[in-house]
C-alpha cells in the first residue's frame, strides 16, 4: 500500500491529534534510523501505523482480541486501551499489508518495550515519546537529547519516568514494562 493511501486511511481512523502525533513519530523514526544506521523505510512505516488501533473504543479493543485469538495479560485486561500496540500490529498486517515481522513487533512492543528489543523495537519506542508534538513532560529535552546520544539510556529513562507516572496514578502496571526496565538497568550495569 502507498503511503497516500495509508494516510488517507489513518486520516479516517485516527483523531487529528493522534494522526499528527503519528506523522511526529513517523519522521522522529525516520531521524533516530538515520542516527543508528537501521531502515529508514521500515522505521517511518512502523513510526506512521503505529497507533493505527488507538482510537478504537476501549471495550472494542478489548472484544477484537479476544475474537482475533491474541494474548492478553492481566493488565491488559484490566486496562484494554495498553492492546492498541497487539491489536495495532494486527491490523498493520492485515489492513495495512505489512509483512515484515520487524516493522510488525515494533509496532507490538511501542507502549511496554521488551526485553532484548531490536533496534526497530527502540526506535520506535523511543520516537512514540520524543515526537515533536508530544506535550512538554518531565525530563522530555534530557530524553530527546539522550536518543540521540544513547537510545539505551533514553528507554532507561523513559521506563523510569512511565513506571513512576503509573505508581502514582494507578495500580495498574503492565508486567513487561517492568520486566523491560529490569532488562535494560542490569543491561547498563554490565
Amino acid at each position: 500500500m502507498e503511503r497516500k493511501e495509508m494516510l488517507d486511511k489513518l486520516k479516517g481512523k485516527l483523531t487529528e491529534k493522534r494522526y499528527i502525533h503519528s506523522i511526529g513519530v513517523e519522521y522522529t523514526a525516520a531521524c533516530l534510523a538515520m542516527r543508528y544506521r537501521a531502515d529508514i523505510q521500515k522505521a517511518r512505516l512502523a513510526g506512521l501505523l503505529h497507533d493505527c488501533a488507538k482510537c478504537l473504543p476501549t471495550d472494542e479493543k478489548l472484544k477484537k482480541c479476544e475474537k482475533l485469538g491474541l494474548p492478553i495479560n492481566k493488565s491488559e485486561r484490566l486496562n484494554p486501551d495498553l492492546l492498541h500496540g497487539k491489536l495495532g500490529a494486527y491490523f498493520a498486517r492485515n489492513k495495512y499489508n505489512v509483512t515484515d515481522t520487524e516493522i510488525l513487533d515494533a509496532i507490538c512492543y511501542h507502549t511496554t518495550g521488551r526485553p532484548e528489543m531490536t533496534l526497530m523495537d527502540k526506535i520506535i519506542f523511543v520516537a512514540d515519546y520524543i515526537e515533536p508534538n508530544r506535550k512538554m513532560i518531565r525530563d522530555l529535552t534530557e530524553i530527546r537529547e539522550e536518543a540521540f546520544v544513547d537510545i539505551d539510556k533514553a528507554i532507561i529513562h523513559i521506563l523510569k519516568n512511565t513506571l513512576e507516572y503509573l505508581g502514582d496514578k494507578t495500580d495498574i502496571i503492565d508486567e513487561m514494562t517492568e520486566k523491560t526496565y529490569i532488562y535494560y538497568m542490569n543491561a547498563a550495569k554490565q
